[in-house]
């Protein structure tokens, strides 16, 4: 996707209720031509399927693929934790790999310790009812 499409979509999210063709040339540096383009893409029943699938705002690629992360989310009904570490999986940002594996580890690191508290209060739950019952 271009600077272009990333520019006039962004634009087209904040303000679709009230943009016509002139708006959005003259706010995103286009023709009226080509900003009656992008109003005919939104203008079916399926406008908000073509917002948000057909790209995607900042550097990566989820766009490109027929499976985006939204579709394993809901899919799974992930919990906000694996859902990010798929994201982050499936990412494809220049440059930036390593970083996403060291959030991956980050994201697990808390979602363990997260875990493990779960486990603690749980032990300690069951230890206070076996401990009434036998009184």
């Amino acid at each position: 996707m271009s600077n272009q499409d990333e520019r006039v979509w962004a634009y087209l999210l904040k303000h679709r209720a009230t943009a016509d063709a002139k708006d959005i040339a003259l706010n995103c540096d286009i023709s009226e031509q080509e900003a009656t383009g992008y109003l005919d893409r939104i203008s079916s029943d399926n406008w908000r399927k073509v917002v948000t699938r057909n790209h995607n705002v900042g550097d990566s690629d989820y766009a490109v693929h027929k499976i985006q992360p939204w579709d394993i989310w809901l899919e799974y009904d992930l919990n906000p934790w694996d859902a990010d570490i798929i994201k982050r999986v499936l990412r494809k940002k220049p440059g930036q790999r390593r970083l996403d594996y060291e959030k991956i580890k980050h994201v697990c690191d808390e979602r363990i310790r997260q875990l493990d508290l779960e486990t603690d209060e749980g032990s300690h739950a069951s230890l206070e009812t076996k401990t009434s019952s036998a009184a």
